[in-house]
């Protein structure tokens, strides 16, 4: 049986959020974040898989998990080869596109319509896509990934 991650507890969380309050727009709000969360953290297990492959040292985990930065994790998604690589593009889209609408969910000011609950579930749905395509990836791809989302690329 496969083990519950941290990234399939806030899949879940997102949903239930979303039907256990549909007309909140609190509780949709919370339900992007968590979704966004959701593929940050799927990233952030796949970077310490790869380069931690036999580690039981939560030291070092927990300096792969600290490394994976919001800001880098954009600029190699949009400016890097990643965007134009088959492999990545979807995901590089959804996650940029999450990561945009969780800052929106977190930091803008309250609104009822901001976003509207089939808006929100297809948020929550393309970020359970995205944690799936992650830990379906084979090693070659994740190791690309991940050092890319890792790493600053640094000029010439």
């Amino acid at each position: 049986m496969a083990r519950i991650t941290m990234a399939d507890r806030l899949v879940e969380s997102a949903e239930q959020l979303l039907e256990s309050r549909p007309r909140s727009a609190t509780f949709r709000r919370r339900a992007i974040s968590s979704a966004y969360y959701a593929v940050f953290h799927a990233l952030a297990q796949m970077c310490a898989d790869v380069f931690l492959p036999d580690s039981k040292s939560e030291e070092e985990i927990l300096r792969i998990y600290r490394a994976l930065d919001h800001g880098q994790l954009r600029t190699a998604l949009i400016h890097s080869s990643l965007k134009t690589h088959t492999q990545f593009g979807r995901i590089s889209t959804s996650v940029v596109e999450l990561q945009q609408e969780r800052h929106r969910a977190d930091y803008l000011p309250p609104d009822v319509g901001l976003f509207p609950l089939e808006d929100a579930k297809a948020l929550v749905e393309r970020a359970k896509l995205v944690v799936s395509e992650i830990r379906n990836m084979d090693v070659d791809h994740r190791r690309l990934l991940a050092t890319h989302i890792l790493f600053k690329e640094r000029k010439s």
